[in-house]
């Protein structure tokens, strides 16, 4: 078995896990929590698509050390540690320096921890597009991630996270983040400039974050994957739904593709979560990416707002080398 995994379950049927001690983080969405308290349960104000209720697992290999410090939850294994942050922002043009914040209280604790090198970070806060004293959130919250990173790490450009940035219906600056004793490998995307290349003209900062990261775990290889949209170099292309979502497939097969050329067995996606706009119908895009990807990798939808006004949808996910069986 691998030293990390995640895989979707029901969420009614997911408080057995909190009963698991390797169980790292189980989060859930739509503002759900778990029937019993539990430092490992993070709950993301997203609503779900359709009629289920799904949470996402993440399981170590060996039992878990469970801890709150500092305003942070933490689960590691060893190996792997997960980390859970929540700020609430206390003024309308807060997100900059609460994010610079939040970023440094992280590195700060998976530092003491043992676990300096980020794998993955997800990044949720309300109103992403919207403007504020002239300044979108987005791009806010932007500066403030680089203002950290740069300080943070001494080789900025290839020892970036994978992460997403997406908006919810809830308050607050909400994160949690995957970190390892050992770093991954940096993976970019051909079709598509390196975000933190990208002009001016997407904020006085470069979103700072790599396409994905290909991670070893003692022989089980872990790719994971950033949000991705539809952008080719660092154009937003396509108006429509189904347009854009054929051109971010085709970022998903590129990357994978330029993954497996680093990687030492070929890779396998596990599961796919795809943020789409509130307004919008997704029935038609489960049917084409179980097309491209098959009909039984598992897929999970959630209503949220992406961090172009332009773009309707945002697809990240996990591929690995082996199977795992999560029994």
């Amino acid at each position: 078995m691998s030293l990390v995994t995640a895989f979707y379950c029901e969420q009614a049927r997911s408080d057995p896990w909190l009963d698991d001690e390797r169980l790292l983080a189980l989060v859930h969405f739509d503002g759900c929590a778990a029937t019993r308290p539990d430092p490992r349960v993070y709950s993301v104000a997203l609503k779900e698509l359709g009629r289920t209720a799904t949470a996402e697992v993440w399981l170590g290999a060996r039992p878990a050390r469970i801890g709150f410090t500092e305003g942070i939850y933490h689960a590691s294994d060893g190996e792997v540690l997960f980390l859970q942050l929540r700020l609430d922002e206390y003024a309308p043009d807060a997100l900059q320096p609460l994010t610079a914040v939040a970023y440094r209280r992280l590195f700060a604790k998976a530092r003491a921890l043992g676990y300096p090198h980020f794998l993955r970070l997800w990044n949720y806060f309300p109103d992403i597009n919207r403007a504020c004293d002239g300044l979108e959130r987005y791009r806010a919250f932007c500066a403030g991630r680089h203002q950290a990173l740069a300080a943070e790490l001494a080789e900025f450009e290839i020892r970036l996270p994978a992460a997403s940035a997406i908006g919810t219906h809830g308050g607050g600056l909400q994160l949690y983040a995957l970190a390892a004793r050992q770093p991954g490998l940096q993976i970019e995307n051909p079709r598509q400039v390196s975000a933190f290349h990208y002009p001016p003209q997407y904020g006085r900062r470069s979103p700072s974050f790599s396409r994905a990261v290909l991670k070893d775990w003692g022989g089980h290889q872990h790719l994971y994957i950033s949000g991705t949209a539809s952008i080719v170099g660092h154009a937003s292309l396509h108006q429509g739904l189904l347009p854009q979502l054929e051109e971010t497939l085709a970022n998903l097969e590129a990357l994978l593709a330029e993954a497996e050329r680093r990687a030492t067995t070929p890779l396998d996606l596990t599961l796919l979560k795809i943020y789409v706009r509130p307004e919008l119908d997704p029935a038609p895009l489960r049917e084409r990416i179980a097309r491209a990807f098959g009909t039984n990798l598992p897929l999970l939808f959630v209503r949220a707002e992406i961090c172009r006004r332009e773009l309707l949808l945002e697809i990240e996910g996990l591929a690995i080398s082996a199977t795992v069986n999560h029994a």
